[in-house]
């Protein structure tokens, strides 16, 4: 028989422990959430175990569910199985170590597990703990119903009374369960309180935490052929007497100090349930693949999140919906913008992907999947997920609904442009137009060159585009020459290319003040954004931080120093429209970059300038640096200073 591949036992206390370290926050809850959701649960109760908090002042936190429940047999399956537990195994379903890997690292004393079945209505009950680096069930001597028979050791009983720990373990079945299963964490000794969660410091958690954690994680809770949803509850406590707290009748719980703490449940509804009902949503298909970008818009006077931060964070987000549960929750502006999802609508908009699901029975086909700790997604092949081609495609079909609200945001704030802003810009567009061209891939049925997409469309060079529309990438007309996609160049390549010089549009540029999270940088680029600058959209903005101490030094030279006598702010926006249209000229040469053949390597392979590589020319650190030291910008200044102004000799 052949040797098959196995895991030395001794291997699987590490196994787990990095299982749990890539896992995140509350993960032990998410994996104790979608068993009992599998096993047909109807009811998950987070609870809190009160015959120990009564005996022993002991608070322990539980899990219990009224789904189909484990036999004895399957309880030993489900908890010594790493990489298993009687379900099917597969990249889009269960890993089969979620729970363990989750739960046993930070609960080394045990985790009690206790199942009824219709078949065993009396239930059975096991103890993983940790002995030294491994993982052992407890075993205890067992006896004839005579009492002195000895049977010998099992590690699968029946629940039992335990002076010992301060209870018994058969009561801790609810009255709403008849069969199903609990799990109850015992934390690092007998006495420890495990209701607040992992007490691993950097995890910080809590109660208040792992209710905004299942309301974020899961999209929305399931609901059952009965018609009713699952109710899943999490139990939190309070001493009774406790200022700010009112009077209530959820159940009160003496401890042994003689103080009373009150259990009080809270319900869980999942992410959907919080996002407020809005006529201003819709949907956009935002890759080839089907991936769905479905969106809220939350206009004033209507709070964008219902309910509290005691049940879920106060913004909406960017989200994908990986088979019901949230992955890559974002509210950074970063996030938002690669959509063209500005500032002024970001805190009112929430974004929901749903990409499809990679799957064993479709291997073929493009999709995402979790990695084993369900802590990220990835593409097919273990890519990253494609935010900027999910980002672009929005863009490119911007709804018309949220389009409208961004227009009617910002003409509620003040001007962000002046009025000769196009015409200026116009002009530097043909001085840059004939210098910022590069030997580049471009489609082309005829090609000899196989590549994939870089993610631009651009015009062919030497034509000279004319007022009206745009061509996706510029915003200054419509090009009199048919549009061409830049292509990498890649063995596994399938579209035909040739090699030809291309030039890109260009962005406006717009003076604001940055919020502190972005006070440092002079200046930042947002590609999905547009501005319309007498009656011309570009497609494109910089964003030139005005209160920066180089840029305040650099108004109060010029207006104190150079032209005293004019007034200040009209050689501030000299100043402003110099440094703009010279970050213009930074954005509009690093674009057209973007698949320039730079070099072969010993093979003849092309070696290119990418997507990812003009990315990285264009982020606020490195505009912040190319902004700094300019001689030329501050001859430019000088020169036509000089025509409004007078000459620097005669303004002193």
């Amino acid at each position: 028989m052949a040797r098959r591949v196995h895991v030395p036992p001794e291997a699987v206390g590490n196994l787990i422990r990095q299982a749990y370290e890539a896992g995140g926050r509350y993960q032990w809850a998410r994996e104790a959430w979608r068993n009992s959701e599998e096993s047909g649960a109807s009811v998950i109760h987070f609870g809190i175990e009160e015959q120990a908090a009564e005996s022993q002042g002991v608070l322990r936190r539980t899990i219990m569910d009224d789904g189909s429940g484990m036999a004895p047999d399957d309880l030993l399956v489900f908890l010594s199985s790493f990489g298993g537990g009687g379900k099917p195994i597969g990249v889009d379903g269960n890993f089969g170590q979620g729970f363990k890997s989750s739960v046993l690292p930070w609960n080394p004393y045990g985790v009690v597990v206790i199942s009824y079945t219709e078949t065993e209505p009396d239930g059975y009950m096991v103890w993983i703990r940790r002995e030294g680096d491994s993982y052992t069930f407890r075993e205890w001597d067992v006896y004839a119903e005579d009492g002195e028979s000895y049977l010998g050791r099992q590690d699968v009983v029946p629940p039992y009374e335990d002076e010992e720990h301060g209870c018994h373990w058969g009561r801790i079945k609810p009255d709403w369960m008849t069969h199903g299963t609990i799990m109850v964490l015992l934390g690092a000794s007998e006495r420890s309180d495990t209701w607040m969660g992992d007490p691993e410091p950097a995890r910080n958690e809590s109660v208040d935490g792992l209710v905004r954690y299942l309301n974020g994680r899961l999209m929305d809770v399931p609901v059952r052929d009965s018609g009713k949803r699952v109710e899943t509850t999490v139990v939190d406590l309070y001493r009774k007497g406790e200022t700010g707290r009112r009077d209530t009748k959820d159940k009160t719980v003496r401890l042994p100090d003689g103080g009373s703490v009150v259990w009080r449940p809270r319900r869980v509804y999942g992410m959907r349930h919080y996002i407020p009902g809005t006529p201003l949503s819709g949907e956009v298909i935002v890759d080839e693949h089907g991936t769905v970008a479905e969106w809220f818009y939350v206009a004033e006077p209507d709070a964008p999140v219902k309910g509290t931060n005691d049940y879920i964070e106060q913004h909406p987000v960017v989200v994908v919906d990986y088979q019901g549960e949230a992955y890559h929750a974002d509210h950074s502006k970063s996030r938002y913008r690669q959509f063209g999802i500005t500032d002024e609508i970001k805190g009112r908009t929430w974004l929901i992907l749903r990409p499809p699901v990679f799957s064993d029975n479709r291997p073929t086909e493009w999709g995402v999947l979790t990695q084993a700790s369900r802590h990220i997604l990835m593409a097919k092949g273990g890519a990253e997920l494609p935010w900027d081609e999910w980002g672009d495609a929005f863009f490119d079909n911007f709804p018309e609904q949220l389009k409208q609200a961004l227009e009617e945001a910002r003409a509620q704030g003040s001007s962000r442009s002046e009025s000769s802003m196009g015409k200026n810009l116009s002009r530097i567009l043909d001085r840059l137009n004939s210098r910022f061209k590069a030997s580049r891939m471009v489609t082309t049925a005829a090609g000899n060159i196989l590549g994939v997409p870089a993610g631009s469309v651009v015009a062919v060079a030497g034509k000279r585009p004319q007022q009206g529309g745009g061509v996706r990438g510029t915003s200054s007309g419509k090009s009199d020459s048919p549009s061409k996609r830049i292509l990498l160049p890649a063995r596994s390549g399938t579209t035909p290319g040739t090699t030809a010089l291309m030039r890109g549009g260009y962005p406006a540029f717009v003076w604001e003040s940055f919020d502190p999270k972005e006070a440092k940088f002079l200046a930042r680029y947002a590609q999905n954004e547009t501005q319309d600058v007498d009656g011309v959209e570009h497609r494109g903005v910089v964003h030139l931080n005005a209160t920066h101490p180089v840029f305040q030094q650099e108004f109060n030279y010029w207006s104190e120093n150079v032209w005293p006598k004019a007034t200040a702010e009209n050689v501030s926006r000299l100043v402003q429209r110099v440094y703009g249209e010279e970050a213009v000229a930074h954005v509009v040469h690093a674009q057209s970059l973007n698949g320039t053949l730079v070099a072969r390597t010993e093979n003849g392979e092309a070696v290119a300038i990418g997507r990812e590589d003009v990315s990285e020319l264009l982020t606020p650190q490195a505009l912040s640096a190319a902004l700094l030291g300019l001689v030329n910008v501050e001859q430019r200044i000088l020169t036509q200073g000089g025509g409004l102004f007078g000459s620097r000799s005669n303004a002193q």
